[in-house]
């Protein structure tokens, strides 16, 4: 066997990717509709209109609601700002609720390695260091208005809800950067489905995936104190469901 066999082998064992037909199952995290509206919480979308969103002609045909769910083919047109999908309210301190997935069949790519201070692993040369990893898409939600605030959904080793234009600006303290890698990866095998509650309070963002507290009140110097959230284009597929707000009124 060799070496690219292998690890294709190994990464196929490790990552699994499932079928979407488990899709009716719960799982750790998942709330129902009857207690987020208990809670206080409001429907961004319910699984029938994007009205509370902001469809552009370059959306059509791409960000689309089917089957009580928003489904994104990766192909809208405009620049990267414009190819995302925008809420028409803005909003400032909040919970967020989101089920989210990446439908796409995982295959191998080279991904980088990211250290514990938020630097990528350089090599002698200064490029990347890169190993083979399963990868299904690349996708996330932007917060107020700010591209760099980002809870990421992705195929990374580190986990989604990684918020990637904190961790990976140098200008940054290092406690910032550190505070924006997950603290475990809470991921559920591609193809299924999972659960973010984002909280933002002022300057400081939590975000539970699956149950599981990934980002533990990260600080995020001179975050805006309100603007829109944005379901992320990069170019791949992803759909997502169940998006519910809570905002949090401060003295």
């Amino acid at each position: 066997m060799n070496l690219i066999h292998f690890l294709t082998t190994l990464a196929l064992i490790s990552f699994p990717f499932t079928s979407l037909k488990a899709e009716g199952k719960t799982f750790p995290g998942q709330r129902t509709a009857a207690a987020l509206k208990e809670a206080g919480f409001t429907a961004l979308y319910e699984g029938t209109s994007l009205s509370n969103w902001d469809v552009k002609e370059n959306h059509k045909g791409h960000w689309e609601s089917q089957n009580g769910v928003i489904h994104y083919d990766g192909k809208s047109l405009g620049n990267h700002h414009e190819r995302s999908l925008w809420t028409k309210k803005s909003f400032g301190d909040f919970e967020m609720y989101v089920e989210w997935r990446l439908p796409a069949k995982p295959t191998l790519k080279p991904h980088p390695i990211v250290l514990y201070n938020g630097d990528f692993l350089m090599g002698d040369d200064g490029k990347r260091i890169t190993r083979p990893h399963l990868d299904a898409g690349d996708s996330g939600l932007y917060f107020r208005g700010d591209v760099k605030c980002q809870a990421n959904i992705w195929s990374q080793v580190l986990g989604s809800g990684e918020i990637n234009g904190y961790r990976t600006n140098k200008t940054m303290p290092q406690e910032t950067r550190r505070a924006c890698i997950p603290i475990r990866n809470a991921d559920r095998p591609f193809g299924e489905w999972n659960a973010f509650l984002v909280t933002i309070v002022g300057e400081k963002m939590s975000v539970v995936l699956n149950g599981v507290k990934v980002i533990d009140a990260a600080h995020l110097p001179g975050l805006p104190k309100s603007g829109p959230i944005a379901l992320q284009h990069h170019g791949d597929t992803v759909e997502f469901r169940n998006m519910w707000i809570r905002e949090i009124v401060t003295k």
